[in-house]
């Protein structure tokens, strides 16, 4: 049987839907529109920042951390789904697009995927990854809507949480590798310490995440506390 490739792995990814989606198409004849991921700065980014501070009635700083969760969100389940759903990781750091949108998930495209050669292991790749991908990102928010590392490395961390528990529920067969690597990646620089795995009886899969520090939601009017917030009770 040959070995899944990272097109086919992340087309199966695909299918968990929302945070997963992801476009796949060659490079010649791609739409302009894609932008390369790493470029989501300048203009472009104070703009998306601007529309969602006015459609919340927030600041810019809180405006930016949602922002960024929800771009992390988008990486992390990528990235963990592939890993836990088929042993890879994808290489999305320098291939990785996106394009303007209005609100929901952000649209994402990649041209000519590829499999990382796992030399520290599935966890710790996946992590490397991860932040490559992330970094440009979330060094621009932090420059441009002062929102600190700290906020911004627990938001990753979180989007981890979230992302191994939508596995859980859609692909419970995965349960054991996707824990384990979602387990690695927080345990890995930079979110080491950010938060934490644990048992959450009440879940149906059982398994909960805390974090270490708080997306700002709370500071949105009638917003409140996530379920992994370290403000919540």
């Amino acid at each position: 049987m040959e070995p899944i490739t990272a097109a086919e792995a992340l087309v199966d990814v695909d299918t968990l839907g929302g945070f997963f989606v992801l476009a796949i198409g060659p490079v010649e004849g791609a739409d302009p529109s894609w932008r390369p991921l790493g470029e989501f700065a300048g203009d472009v980014l104070d703009a998306r920042i601007d529309a969602i501070a006015e459609q919340l009635g927030a600041t810019r700083r809180v405006a930016g951390s949602l922002l960024g969760l929800s771009v992390s969100a988008r990486v992390t389940g990528l990235v963990l789904g592939a890993a836990a759903l088929h042993g890879l990781v994808p290489r999305l750091h320098d291939r990785l697009h996106w394009r303007p949108w209005a609100g929901g998930p952000a649209p994402l495209w990649l041209g000519e995927p590829e499999a990382l050669a796992p030399d520290d292991g599935l966890g710790a790749t996946a992590a490397a990854e991860i932040d490559r991908t992330l970094a440009p990102v979330l060094g621009a928010i932090r420059a441009q809507a002062s929102v600190s590392d700290q906020v911004l490395r627990g938001n990753v961390a979180s989007s981890v949480g979230g992302a191994l528990r939508m596995i859980l529920t859609d692909r419970p067969a995965t349960g054991a590798r996707a824990l384990e690597v979602a387990r690695s990646v927080v345990g890995n620089p930079p979110w080491e310490g950010l938060g934490e795995f644990g048992p959450e009886p009440a879940h149906p899969t059982g398994v909960g995440f805390r974090r270490r520090t708080c997306c700002l939601f709370y500071q949105v009017p009638g917003g409140g506390t996530c379920a992994d917030c370290v403000l919540a009770s």
